[in-house]
């Protein structure tokens, strides 16, 4: 019997071809699927572990006034974040981080101990002393955050933005669209730790910076403007003020003040009305000041002229319907330039009943009034002015002494610079420009005339008659030695809320002036709100239109720069407290007043300077030495206050 043959080497070999075989078809077959089914999504995946994508921040267009100063910048500013589950002492964390925002420490530490995956600490935290983070769960990552590095200085004009760096309120938002920025983003390769490959970029999309904007504002005139308005109320122990200044000619604004003040660094803690920008907003009776266009209405068409003599019935008068009008003090007969140096309502009334009253409507809108100015600022209201086939038997009587319409600041001003500049309406300007990135300004059109409203003739006369109510009449206060001013006082009731009548205890006082009346450069109006003491338009507002137009013709830069005959005198502007301020805001201080600042050291803020505050004489710079943060006094970005005798010095034109 042969022996039996053992394939056994020969069943494993098979077995391991058959396997390999196997193995070497799965294999193929998923090179297959990667290479030719699955290769753009294994290929994206690969790209992307090799890849990254950063942002590359923009920044938001500045807004600087006419001088260039910044009124709005982008800063870069840090914030806090935390993953809840990962902190572990809640409640040191939120002790540190209540300190940096406006948050409790109870509200952070119930954050933290909630159920939130995750949660901002702190916001777009821009101070110097933040320092680094070490707390367990809790990150930080840079971000930009606007800033006002005047503070409150014309806050209601310029608004504010939201925490995205959109605009919401003022210029900002209005020209949201030219100062707001784009990010870009850079795709590059990185390593196995994620760091960047220096010159490996595969991708670049440049940021777009917003446009910076430069404003007609002139911010050393709005803060001469903010002062005396916020002394006005002080004085009167009023609730408010307003003011704008423009220039007649051009339509361009240089100012608009509205106090109480607001700082849009402080936004989210201010209530609506004081963000509220009132000098375009709000509608007030004008009282007498309106009564110069009832003056150019009758004159414009005819109907009167200067040597024309009104009865002004000794201090009383009786309307079509039987109601009484009452001047402050009586009169006889006075000429038409003496109806308005004397305020007279009578006087006044009995000039417009010559006027038709579809014609002394006419003359109203055209001066303006009950239509927006156009300014490009928004919530701008059109004031109120009922139609012609709407008014009473009183209403043309009423009219035309500044009751029964209402009229914002703006157009006021708009209004009288008609009269100064010859008769014709200009429309008012807010910005000037953009800045390219040369620092070139792209101008944004020159002045933009709406219609004449009067002739020349008329104008001429007109700026005869303010003349003389500034130096003969109601509007005295207002006077500037060496300098014809015209102008109007006013002093109007408010009107109840619900229409019903007027309010005894609620007035504005009002004083509406240009300058020099022969050749106006500037046209100011001055409203002071609820004024306790001395509540008349010529005792408060006109003062205050002095001080204000005193100053500002003063300045290096003004109208009098070398005066023709000089007056030696006896001391300087007192130097200004600079301490605590950074670098910009104490330029634009000593520049306000006509000296020039010098920086030495290293710093943010300004810790000592020389002259000390306070000492009078004749100062031409102020050297001031820079230090860290930590020894900046408590300056909240008010306006800085002369040092004594402030009185005095401002009414020296400082």
């Amino acid at each position: 019997m042969r022996p039996r043959v053992q394939h056994t080497g020969i069943s494993r070999l098979r077995w391991i071809v058959i396997l390999g075989a196997v193995a070497w078809l799965g294999l193929s077959a998923r090179l297959i699927q990667i290479q030719i089914f699955r290769h753009e999504a294994y290929s994206a995946e690969a790209h992307a572990q090799y890849l990254e994508r950063r942002t590359l921040k923009a920044s938001r267009g500045r807004v600087v006034d006419r001088r260039g100063n910044n009124l709005a910048v982008d800063v870069q500013a840090t914030s806090f974040y935390a993953y809840p589950d990962q902190v572990g002492d809640p409640k040191r964390v939120a002790a540190h981080f209540a300190s940096l925002n406006d948050k409790r420490t109870e509200f952070i530490e119930r954050q933290l101990r909630g159920d939130k995956q995750f949660i901002y600490l702190a916001r777009q935290v821009v101070d110097a002393d933040v320092g680094a983070v070490a707390f367990a769960g809790v990150f930080q990552h840079p971000e930009t955050r606007r800033q006002y590095p005047l503070g409150s200085l014309a806050g209601q004009l310029i608004g504010h933005t939201n925490i995205d760096n959109s605009g919401r309120e003022g210029i900002e938002r209005a020209f949201d669209d030219i100062l707001r920025e784009k990010d870009g983003s850079v795709v590059g390769f990185v390593d196995a730790r994620g760091k960047q490959i220096p010159g490996r970029q595969q991708q670049r999309e440049e940021p777009e910076h917003g446009r910076d904007l430069m404003l007609t504002i002139d911010g050393v005139y709005q803060s001469i403007l903010e002062e005396e308005l916020q002394r006005a109320i002080d004085g009167s122990k009023a609730q408010g003020a307003l003011g704008v200044i423009i220039a007649p000619r051009s339509g361009e604004v240089l100012a608009m003040a509205n106090l109480p003040l607001f700082d849009p660094n402080k936004a989210s803690r201010s209530s609506p009305e004081l963000r509220r920008n009132r000098a375009i907003t709000d509608v007030y009776e004008p009282g007498s000041t309106f009564k110069v266009i009832a003056a150019a209405a009758v004159l414009e068409d005819g109907l009167a002229s200067l040597h024309d003599r009104i009865f002004c019935g000794h201090g009383t008068f009786r309307l079509a319907n039987g109601d009484t009008i009452r001047d402050i003090q009586p009169h006889g007969d006075l000429l038409f330039a003496q109806v308005l140096e004397k305020s007279s309502n009578i006087g006044t009334i009995k000039l417009a009943q010559r006027l038709a009253r579809h014609r002394f409507y006419e003359h109203i809108r055209n001066f303006g009034f009950a239509i927006r100015t156009g300014i490009d600022l928004p919530a701008e209201t059109p004031g109120l002015l009922q139609e012609v086939n709407q008014w009473s038997r009183r209403s043309r009587a009423t009219i035309a002494i500044g009751q029964e319409i209402g009229v914002t600041a703006l157009q006021l001003a708009m209004a009288y610079g008609a009269i100064a500049n010859g008769g014709v309406l200009m429309a008012p300007r807010i910005v000037a420009g953009t800045i390219d990135s040369d620092g070139r300004l792209d101008d944004r059109g020159g002045p933009q005339p709406i219609r004449r409203v009067v002739s020349r003739k008329t104008a001429a006369t007109l700026s005869e008659v303010l003349t003389g109510v500034v130096e003969r009449g109601t509007g005295q206060k207002a006077r500037i030695e060496g300098v014809a001013v015209a102008g109007k006082t006013g002093t109007a009731q408010r009107a109840l809320a619900d229409g019903s009548g007027y309010d005894p205890n609620a007035s504005i006082a009002s004083f509406v002036g240009f300058l020099p009346a022969n050749n106006p450069q500037y046209a100011c109006v001055i409203m002071v709100e609820n004024p306790s003491v001395n509540g008349w338009g010529g005792s408060v507002a006109a003062p205050t239109f002095r001080r204000v137009m005193k100053r500002i013709i003063s300045l290096p830069s003004g109208l009098l720069v070398e005066p023709a005959a000089k007056r030696p005198q006896k001391e300087g502007p007192a130097v200004p407290d600079l301490r605590g301020m950074t670098p910009d805001m104490a330029r634009f201080q000593a520049q306000m007043r006509g000296l020039s600042v010098a920086f030495s050291g290293a710093g943010t803020v300004v810790v000592n300077q020389s002259p000390l505050p306070g000492r009078a004489g004749r100062v031409e710079q102020i050297n001031c030495t820079l230090g860290a943060e930590a020894a900046r006094n408590p300056w909240k970005m008010r306006q800085a206050r002369l040092v004594g005798n402030i009185l005095a010095q401002s009414s020296r034109g400082i």
